[in-house]
Order: C-alpha cells, then sequence, then structure tokens
C-alpha cells in the first residue's frame, strides 16, 4: 500500500520530503518505493539443498541413463556420496533437471491431393448380427485439404481387411494421393525401433502397386493424424447412434446413403468451406488409379479333404467332387469365398459370418424303404356239420 501511495504522491508533484511527512517514513524509503517496479517482497535467503553438491552427479548419471528413476539414484547417493535426503527430494530435483520430452504443436497446412490419413476406430456398441453380438471396426480414410472421410466395416482388424478397406477407399477417391498416414498398424509397420521401421511386406505390395509415399506417425502422438482422428469421432457420434444393423452390406448402403448425404455436403467446422466442393478439388489432383485392380483377397493352399468341405471361419464350403485329395487355394475377402485350381475359379460363395453353416448343405441320408403291404389270406367258407350227423356217425 505504501509504495502505490508513494507513487501515487510522486505522479501529483509531491517532493519526497512531504511524501515522506505525510506518510510518516523515512526519505529513504520513499526513494528505495520510487526506484522499484513492484511492490517490495520479503524475500527469503535460500540457504541450498543438499542436493547442490551433488548436481555435477546427477546430471552425469542423467546423461548416461536418460530414463534412470529417482529410487535408484537415491540409492546410489546414498551408497557412494553419503546422501542423508529423502527420495522426494531426488524426485523434484531430476524432473528440474530432466530435458521434456513435450513437443510443440504446430498447424499444417495441406494441398490437394497431396495426404490420405487411415486408421480403425471400433465401433462403440455391438449390434447383434447373425444371432450373436458383434464387435464392429472401421477403418476410416480423411482427407485434411477438403474434410472429407469414407469408411471400411469389418469384424475383424487383419491384414486382409486393411488391405481391402485401403483399395476401396482409394476406389471411392478414384485417384491416388502422393501420401498416406498411419498410426504404427501391424498391418503398415511389422516393426519399429526408434525412426527405423520395417514395414509389412503386405502392405509394400500395396504401396508399390498404388506408388505413393507412406509415413507412419511417431508412436503415441495422435495429433501428427489430427484430420482422421476427428473423423472418427464424427463418425461414432454423426453416423452410428440408434442404427439398425441386419448384415454389414445394410451397412455399407446406410453409410453410404449418409456419406454423400450428410458427411461430405457439409460445412466443415474450423476452416468454413463447402466440404463437396474442396472433394471436387480434391480428386482433380489426385493420380490415376492403376490399369489393374489391387489383388487384397486372403488365401490358404490346403488340400481337399474326403467330403470335399473347406473350413473358414467356423464356417464349410465344399470343393467339387473331382478335387478330393488335391492341392486348392481357398480365397476370401469380406464378403466372398471363392476356391481355385490351377487359377482357375472351380466354386464361389457369398460369406457367411453365421458359425456352424455348410455350403451347400450336405445331402440328407435317406429314408429306409417303406414296409411292403401284407396281403390278406384267402379262406374258404366251410359249413359246419349239423349235430344229427355226428349222431349218425357215432351210431
Amino acid at each position: 500500500m505504501e509504495w502505490a501511495q508513494v507513487r501515487v504522491l510522486a505522479a501529483d508533484g509531491v517532493s519526497q520530503r512531504e511524501i515522506a511527512a505525510r506518510l510518516g517514513i523515512n526519505r529513504r524509503t520513499v526513494r528505495r518505493l520510487l526506484e522499484a517496479d513492484e511492490p517490495p517482497r520479503y524475500r527469503r535467503t535460500s540457504k541450498g539443498s543438499m542436493l547442490d553438491p551433488l548436481e555435477p552427479v546427477l546430471r552425469r548419471l542423467l546423461e548416461q541413463w536418460p530414463e534412470i528413476k529417482a529410487p535408484r539414484v537415491t540409492e546410489i547417493l546414498r551408497a557412494d556420496y553419503g546422501y542423508a535426503g529423502s527420495v522426494d527430494l531426488v524426485k523434484r530435483r531430476l524432473a528440474a533437471l530432466r530435458p521434456s520430452r513435450a513437443r510443440a504443436a504446430q498447424r499444417t497446412g495441406y494441398r490437394p491431393g497431396q495426404v490420405l490419413q487411415l486408421d480403425w476406430a471400433e465401433m462403440p456398441t455391438r449390434p447383434k448380427i447373425a444371432g450373436r453380438e458383434r464387435r464392429i471396426y472401421a477403418l476410416i480414410a480423411s482427407l485434411p485439404f477438403s474434410g472429407a472421410q469414407t469408411a471400411h466395416f469389418s469384424f475383424d482388424l487383419t491384414t486382409e481387411s486393411f488391405l481391402e478397406g485401403h483399395a476401396r477407399a482409394l476406389d471411392w477417391l478414384g485417384g491416388v494421393p502422393r501420401e498416406c498416414v498411419y498410426d504404427n498398424l501391424r498391418s503398415v509397420v511389422a516393426r519399429r525401433d526408434g525412426d527405423v521401421i520395417c514395414w509389412n511386406p503386405r502392405f509394400v505390395a500395396l504401396r508399390g502397386h498404388y506408388a505413393f509415399h507412406a509415413t507412419a506417425c511417431t508412436p503415441a502422438t495422435p495429433r501428427e493424424k489430427g484430420a482422421v482422428e476427428g473423423a472418427v469421432r464424427y463418425l461414432k457420434t454423426g453416423f452410428w447412434p440408434a442404427r439398425r444393423i441386419r448384415r454389414l452390406a445394410d451397412l455399407d448402403e446406410q453409410y453410404a446413403d449418409w456419406r454423400e448425404r450428410v458427411c461430405n455436403r457439409r460445412r466443415h467446422a474450423t476452416g468454413a468451406f463447402w466440404v463437396h466442393e474442396r472433394l471436387e478439388v480434391e480428386r482433380h489432383a489426385l493420380r490415376p488409379l492403376p490399369p489393374v485392380a489391387f489383388d487384397y483377397a486372403g488365401r490358404r493352399s490346403t488340400r481337399v479333404p474326403l467330403d470335399g468341405y473347406l473350413k473358414l471361419g467356423g464356417c464349410f464350403y465344399r470343393a467339387p467332387e473331382p478335387l478330393v485329395h488335391q492341392r486348392i487355394e481357398l480365397r476370401y475377402d469380406r464378403d466372398h469365398v471363392w476356391v481355385c485350381h490351377h487359377g482357375q475359379v472351380v466354386a464361389r460363395y457369398l460369406r457367411s459370418y453365421d458359425r456352424g453353416r455348410w455350403f451347400p448343405p450336405p445331402r440328407l441320408r435317406p429314408e429306409p424303404p417303406a414296409p411292403r403291404p401284407v396281403d390278406a389270406l384267402r379262406v374258404p367258407a366251410v359249413a359246419p356239420p349239423e349235430l344229427a350227423d355226428y349222431a349218425q356217425l357215432s351210431a
């Protein structure tokens, strides 16, 4: 309060002698308050910490083992340097000395057709399909420039589902972007050691077929693919609630209608532009699709058993009878199953997710023959003799 009063009186033109007299303080105090840029406060003189002499040791430990924890550091200090303080004191000092891992966020701009971001998402609820509750996953592809998105639904997170969803997303776009950005999906990254990435071989085949650059985000850094993260939230809140789903084909139809009518015709929340207008610009900037479609179907080489039925996902599909005990290739995607022999398709079925189904159903065992009807015996009619005849005979 004295600091503020002194400055107010000085601003009014009152001399330092008069200010000291009015406030009853020393003139030197008045001069000191006028020279101060902020109110004076009491500061306790630091006596230092028992860790101050050991700070070079802490810095050396952090340099050699950046992830070392406070309990181990305390153990070293007590054993080798006679430290008698607490673990909490060491923990606070390590927090001050350890370099921060946080990276500053930066907004990134995109050009038309430059980037496509992809990620898996599990839907919030489990609808009842084919007689039981099923988890449903969506591979979501989002274009950061336009904010448009598309999705492919499946019952699993296999590599085949990822490749099929990726190919379908590019077919919907009608072209190929220059770069695709992913999280560290097992379908994309087989192994990662720091910045050294070992790509999944089947993903490499997809990337080479469509000829695009690939980027795997830094682990635990979802902001590097913020467009698809927003698309995941929008799908879960804007499309999924209150949906009646009987099968995946029905879900595809509902999503395609919502995508074209609502999702990609909205006004972008942050960019304040119309998504469908930018999507048209982006489609013109994409590279053309390859002339041959990518083969994303799964395959399994096996020998046809004696009954001819091949098992896939709990269901059974029959190969032609002449192929019994021969080696064939069972091919499948999300919706179809087919049997190939020497490169030719010899049988094709719709894929079922109702376990225990047989295609075609086994032939029923024939019923035993009905019993032949029994002919009735013909007995001639014989009239019994009269009693008089018996009396005559006995006489």
